[in-house]
Parts: structure tokens; C-alpha cells; sequence
């Protein structure tokens, strides 16, 4: 039976842009990359291509043999750019990065850096194997190296650079996490390492939606390296969920409690919405913050404890404003305003530059969303419990 498993394609393309990030962190920084045009991935220096590679990965042992489709295929695609005059050679290097194995004596071998490279010998093979081969797969590769000329075939076998044995998909992040060592601390590198592949995934994924890609250079992520390794310092936490949405927000059958509050005190459906956004990205958060323990003793307790007696002063002062019997539309109007201070002018940090105030907002509702809240909105929020909590519930 055929398998038509997509696994190992798509650790390819992982593997791909894996090993793109690595070159940008172990190359000079004025290098650029872009994937996916002339090659897998192409390293450029001021608009220049100057070194095209193709990367191949293997899940298994494999070997790369004199007719491996992997070594003619890419000669394929090298020899048609050479033929229509689409990259020079030199001054432009091909490279060849593969997980598999080169036997001795083979021409993958003869074409590996080092003193050991022949690349006469590598050439008279290669002209043996498009001449002799049966082998109707490749047939187009063999015409594609066969329609150059001698010297075009001379010139192109000796830009080829042959790096066989490349780590793997794993190896390669862990020379990544060798190589941004010295940034954080050591418990924080897995931390640090998965937000700078996420934030260089966007970045593959906006090269390749681009019918012009624009290019990466190396100092881009050295710079988003210490951008995000500064976040690990003690004034600080990364900031993940800035733009982050929940499945569905609707603001007008949520029945959690700290939304229940809000309806209690007429605040309209867009802010509710605000709400629900603010709720989840905090949440979020802070659950991330305490699976990578980066949150020291009890911080995050302690940080409520500071917002809620900010909030009973605020609301205190509020209540003693309210001078005897007052309407339901005077204490709705209350609310509103504890609401607003919240909302508009509180500025409450976990951390003095955690500034992003969805944190501060998203703790204020899930206290107000305990199954008794640690706050509240309308001034007699206890009295009116009944009604503020009727109607369906649903999950958190």
C-alpha cells in the first residue's frame, strides 16, 4: 500500500525554516534570508544572491548515493538557474544541507568543504551517471546537467558544496538554544527560544504569502533576541497574548460572572467585549507565566491582593460620596465610575515594566469572576446578587 503521509514533507518545510533561523544567528548580521525563491533558502548581501541552498531532511538513516533523487533534483534546479542565466557561478555558492549520509568515494562525498574536495572527480561521476542511469524519474534532471556546456558543468560543480550529516530538525534548535545561551538565565532559554521561533515563523509565513518576499536580515533577529530576552529580567515578563483572541466573543450571551457584573451596571456591549478580550488575554498569560515558572513565590497572589485594596479605596470613596437614599440609576451611575477607574486610569503593574494593561484589566474581571467575587462593580453588589446572577451560566 502507497503512504501518502505528509509527515515527512512537513518536517521538511519545519526543518527548513528552522535551519534559515539558524544561519541568520550563526552568519554575519548583514546577511539576509528570504525562502522559497530561487531555492529552499537564499542568503543575500545587498540585494546579491550570494549562497543558494537547498536543505533536505530524513526522519531515518539514509544515504546520499551517486543517483540519490535528492542530489539529482537538486542539480536539477541548480543546472536550469545556470542554463537561463538566473544566478552566476561563481560568484554564487550552492549548498547542499542534508541529514543523510555521503558514502566514501561518492560524489556527494568528493564535493564536502574541506582538502579532501575533488571536484574533477565529482564532475566525471556526475556526467557517468546522467549518461549511463535508467533511472526514468530523473530523466529530466540528467537532460537539465546534460544541456549545459562543458564549461558551464565545470563551473557549477565547483560552486557545489556538499554538507552532509546536518543535524537534524532537533539538533538544529539545539545549536539555536546553544547559540542564544547568554541571553537569560538558564531556566528561561526554552522560554526564550520558542518566542523567537514564533515571532521568525510569522516571518516565514509572511515570505511566503508575498509574491515579493521581503528579505530577513541577521541584525533583525538580534535585535528581537534582545527585545524578548530583556522581558526575562526582574522588572519584567514577556507579553505574548497582546493580540490574541479567543475562538468567539459575544458579548451578548456570555454569562460569566464578571460579565453579569457589567450588565448589572449598564456598561455597553463593546466595552463587554473589551472585557472578554482583556479576561482571556490575562488569563492566558498568567497561566503561561506559571507553567514556564516565571512568576517568583506568590506574585500573582500578591499582585491581587495589591489590586483589590486599590480597588476597595476607590470604591470606598465612591460609596461615602453617596449621601442617603439613592436611586437605582444614581448607584448603576457609580458603578460605572468604580468601573471606569479601572478600566481608564488605574495603572496597577505585576512588574514595574509589564505595561501592557490588558494584565492589570484581565485580573481585575477574573477576581470579579470568582464564584464570590474579591470585587465589584455596582456599590450593593451583595444585595442585588440574586438578580445579577440569573440566567444560564457557562463554563470558564
Amino acid at each position: 500500500m502507497p503512504d501518502f503521509s505528509a509527515q515527512e514533507s512537513g518536517l521538511g518545510y519545519l526543518y527548513q525554516a528552522r535551519y534559515a533561523l539558524w544561519l541568520l544567528l550563526d552568519r554575519p548580521e548583514e546577511l539576509e534570508v528570504v525562502l522559497e525563491t530561487l531555492d529552499d533558502i537564499v542568503l543575500s548581501q545587498d540585494g546579491t544572491p550570494r549562497d543558494l541552498l537547498q536543505t533536505k531532511h530524513n526522519s531515518v538513516p539514509a544515504r546520499l548515493t551517486d543517483a540519490s533523487p535528492p542530489l539529482w533534483k537538486t542539480l536539477r534546479i541548480w543546472s536550469t538557474h545556470v542554463k537561463d542565466g538566473v544566478i552566476q557561478v561563481p560568484p554564487t555558492t550552492l549548498t547542499l544541507i542534508t541529514t543523510a549520509e555521503a558514502p566514501a568515494n561518492s560524489i556527494a562525498a568528493a564535493l564536502r568543504p574541506g582538502r579532501e574536495r575533488d571536484c574533477a572527480a565529482a564532475l566525471g561521476a556526475l556526467r557517468g551517471v546522467a549518461q549511463s542511469s535508467k533511472n526514468d524519474d530523473l530523466k529530466a534532471a540528467f537532460a537539465a546537467f546534460s544541456d549545459l556546456t562543458d564549461d558551464q558543468q565545470f563551473r557549477l560543480v565547483e560552486a557545489i558544496h556538499v554538507l552532509d550529516k546536518s543535524p537534524d530538525i532537533s539538533d538544529t534548535a539545539d545549536r539555536i538554544r546553544d547559540r542564544i545561551r547568554a541571553a537569560v538565565d538558564r531556566q528561561h532559554r526554552d522560554a526564550l527560544f520558542e518566542r523567537l521561533e514564533g515571532w521568525w515563523l510569522g516571518k516565514v509565513v509572511n515570505q511566503l504569502r508575498s509574491d515579493c518576499p521581503t528579505p530577513v536580515a541577521g541584525f533583525e533577529v538580534y535585535d528581537k533576541l534582545r527585545t524578548i530576552a530583556e522581558q526575562f529580567g526582574p522588572n519584567a515578563l514577556p507579553i505574548d497574548y497582546l493580540d490574541a483572541r479567543p475562538d468567539s466573543v459575544d458579548p451578548h450571551t456570555d454569562n460569566r460572572m464578571f460579565v453579569r457584573q457589567l450588565r448589572a451596571i449598564d456598561v455597553g456591549i463593546t466595552r463587554i467585549e473589551k472585557a472578554i478580550l482583556d479576561y482571556y488575554r490575562a488569563y492566558e498569560q498568567r497561566s503561561r507565566w506559571a507553567r514556564e515558572e516565571l512568576l517568583v513565590g506568590d506574585e500573582a497572589e500578591s499582585y491581587e491582593r495589591r489590586l483589590i485594596d486599590e480597588w476597595e479605596r476607590f470604591a470606598a470613596a465612591m460609596i461615602e460620596e453617596q449621601d442617603g437614599a439613592v436611586s437605582e440609576i444614581e448607584l448603576k451611575r457609580a458603578g460605572r465610575q468604580i468601573f471606569n477607574w479601572m478600566e481608564q486610569t488605574a495603572d496597577l503593574r505585576i512588574r514595574p515594566n509589564v505595561s501592557e494593561l490588558y494584565v492589570m484589566r484581565g485580573s481585575f474581571h477574573m477576581l470579579a469572576n470568582k464564584p464570590t467575587p474579591s470585587v465589584w462593580w455596582h456599590p450593593r453588589f451583595f444585595e442585588r446578587l440574586s438578580n445579577i446572577l440569573a440566567g444560564p451560566s457557562i463554563a470558564l
